[in-house]
């Protein structure tokens, strides 16, 4: 019977922590609500996978607004006047006039050569010295940085 007891204890205890390690619901960012089962972001790769899916659905908002670092997003449409639309514009621009960009994640999702740590990674290409993929992780989601080189290598 006390065998029965600490099972059901420990049981119980399991699922409580399991439930206390949940991510919170996404918060909306920009008007722009989280869809995290169209556009995944529990591994750098699927945040990558998503970043191109968002690109081919030209959802270039959900990308700046719910895909890219928070942080730089924050910054720039703080340096643009509250102007997010200018950033999405921008962003645009870059993602769907010209398709260089999109080519190479492209190959970094399926060719790249990736380095996970707990909150950061990146995904280089051999014969690509001068370009990469940078991501961190916060609050459970992995985001595409808004740079192509290492830290070190940042002029």
């Amino acid at each position: 019977m006390r065998f029965v007891v600490a099972v059901l204890v420990g049981l119980g205890w399991l699922a409580g922590a399991a439930a206390g390690e949940k991510v919170a619901e996404p918060a909306k960012r920009y008007g722009i609500d989280a869809d995290l089962k169209t556009y995944p972001q529990g591994t750098p790769q699927e945040t990558l996978a998503s970043v191109l899916k968002a690109i081919d659905d030209k959802r270039i908002d959900y990308l700046v607004a719910q895909l890219a670092d928070p942080k730089f997003v924050d910054q720039r449409v703080k340096e643009t006047g509250g102007h997010f639309d200018e950033l999405v514009q921008g962003a645009r621009a870059k993602l769907l006039d010209d398709p260089g960009p999109a080519k190479l994640l492209r190959r970094l999702l399926k060719d790249g050569d990736w380095q996970v740590g707990d909150d950061t990674a990146s995904a280089r290409l051999k014969d690509v010295k001068d370009r990469g993929a940078y991501f961190r992780r916060e609050n459970g989601r992995w985001f595409l940085e808004n740079r192509f080189q290492p830290e070190a290598d940042k002029k």
